[in-house]
């Protein structure tokens, strides 16, 4: 009991560690588009309305009705970072307390490049994602072992996991089928609460299928594409595997380019991943089936729609199921590890120095962060609203960059040319993206039809801005050049259009 108590206290003085330290990247860093509309769409829509819209974001509800009722209080978008941060120090908790690991594996994870950076300080619904797949780790077995007390517990976190994000689909229904066999098939445990638990699992999927179905109608980003499969195929194992350990950021660190080191050790990576699941097969076949067609499936997502938007959080919330999967095979003790291959100390040795791997990514990241502005969004947002009249209105040239922008000036009108109605937040189904020429014409129709006033045009850096500039009629006079940013296109240009 003693050592137990010294282990919980020791585990808790980590975990304030980790999160004094991630809070300070929390409070550093500055919100970009798609953090934005996440916040502007619960500021701006009913639960009803929410629901209807989400087949347009493609991603189901959870994340988003966490978020709202903050939204609705009037508390500031801070509030849905400060979430994002808790259940990322809470999910560092569980794996030091209660996984099988070594600590040097516990380190490893923690310090990862997900843990540490991507998860606690990108406010996404990938944020929540550890805690969530940590907590249903600690409940597998002892919904086995107890299943009248935990079985429930068990299957509202999976339905959480799974409508927190579909890249976790497959995750909840393989773990669901093997519910199913455990309890009614294997040990003919049929109760209230076995029924209950499955009855939530299930109907946590079909909620999902019924808030996603259409989306790839809907959302002109999400497409469904099976045109150079192979190709396709290679270009995300590369993206997947190097994103890990760090492609460097481009727009104000010149072209993209991979590190030799990075290369070297992303190679590696996938040599180790391959590995371990081979090891799995043999330590237990079901997490590596689990493992194999969970990450799988999200392998599949990528390569048929979202190939070109493979961020290190979607890399990070693959590796968590990884991370699971080693987590029950480990505390099987049914089965006997021997040899040098299927050796406990030499599989927590390899997944330290796989996630370690990870660890620059999330230290360069962290620091560029703390550096530079990850998005200029609030820089141009505090700009417009002291250096633009009261009644100013914002044209964007393209809707999606401009949402942290508006977002960070609630004040200011802003207006989508190509919706022709006020931009309060992204809707995927619009082109978004026009020629310059196009564009330029569209904003005199559009400040015509409105006798618009005070007209501001508001320019992204993920465009050719000199290009821009040659098409811009004199009309449109520079006022305003943000700072670089990180993310790309999260820069910004001001011209005051001249009526």
């Amino acid at each position: 009991m003693e050592i137990l108590k010294k282990d919980i206290t020791k585990n808790i003085l980590w975990t304030i560690l980790y999160a004094i330290v991630t809070l300070i990247f929390v409070i550093n860093h500055e919100i970009w588009a798609d953090e934005a509309q996440v916040w502007l769409l619960v500021q701006n829509l009913s639960v009803f309305e929410l629901l209807k819209h989400l087949v347009n974001e493609g991603h189901p509800a959870f994340f988003y009705l966490l978020v709202m009722p903050f939204a609705k209080a009037g508390f500031p978008i801070f509030s849905m970072q400060i979430i994002c941060w808790l259940c990322s120090s809470a999910a560092v908790f569980l794996l030091l307390q209660f996984s099988p690991f070594s600590k040097f594996s516990k380190f490893a994870i923690t310090a990862s490049a997900g843990m540490f950076y991507f998860f606690p300080v990108i406010a996404r619904s990938y944020s929540i994602l550890p805690l969530l797949i940590f907590a249903s780790a600690i409940l597998y077995k002892k919904s086995n072992k107890n299943p009248s007390k935990y079985s429930i517990p068990y299957a509202v976190i999976l339905a959480l996991c799974a409508n927190t994000h579909v890249i976790m689909f497959a995750f909840v229904f393989i773990l669901g089928c093997y519910f199913i066999y455990d309890n009614f098939l294997k040990e003919k445990n049929i109760s209230k609460q076995t029924i209950s638990a499955t009855t939530i699992i299930f109907l946590s999927l079909i909620a999902v299928i019924i808030q996603l179905c259409g989306t790839f109608e809907s959302n002109s980003m999400i497409k469904f594409e099976t045109t150079e499969i192979f190709q396709n195929i290679v270009n995300t194992l590369i993206i997947f595997f190097l994103n890990s350990v760090g492609l460097l950021y481009k727009s104000m660190f010149g072209k993209m380019h991979v590190t030799l080191f990075s290369s070297i050790a992303g190679f590696t990576m996938f040599v180790m991943f391959i590995i371990f699941h081979i090891k799995l097969w043999f330590i237990q076949k079901r997490m590596a089936v689990l493992s194999l067609l969970a990450i799988g499936f999200q392998l599949f997502i990528y390569v048929v729609s979202y190939r070109a938007m493979l961020y290190h959080t979607r890399v990070f919330s693959a590796y968590l199921i990884l991370i699971f999967s080693f987590w029950i095979a480990l505390l099987n003790k049914n089965i006997e590890i021997k040899g040098k291959f299927l050796n406990t100390k030499k599989i927590n040795i390899m997944l330290g120095i796989f996630f370690l791997l990870t660890s620059f990514c999330g230290l360069h990241a962290a620091i560029l962060d703390l550096l530079c502005n990850y998005s200029s969004a609030k820089q141009t947002a505090d700009f417009l609203q002291q250096n633009t009249p009261q009644n100013a209105v914002i044209i964007p040239n393209y809707d999606a960059f401009s949402l942290a922008v508006r977002q960070s000036a609630p004040e200011k009108y802003f207006f989508s040319p190509y919706l022709g109605k006020e931009l309060k937040y992204m809707i995927w189904y619009n082109p978004g993206v026009i020629s310059d020429d196009m564009f330029t014409k569209l904003v005199e129709k559009r400040v015509k039809e409105n006798s618009f006033k005070n007209v501001y045009i508001l320019v992204s850096s993920f465009f050719d801005v000199q290009h821009l500039e040659k098409t811009l009629p004199k009309k449109y006079q520079l006022i305003y050049e943000s700072e670089p940013s990180i993310a790309i296109g999260e820069a910004f240009r001001v011209y005051k259009y001249k009526n």
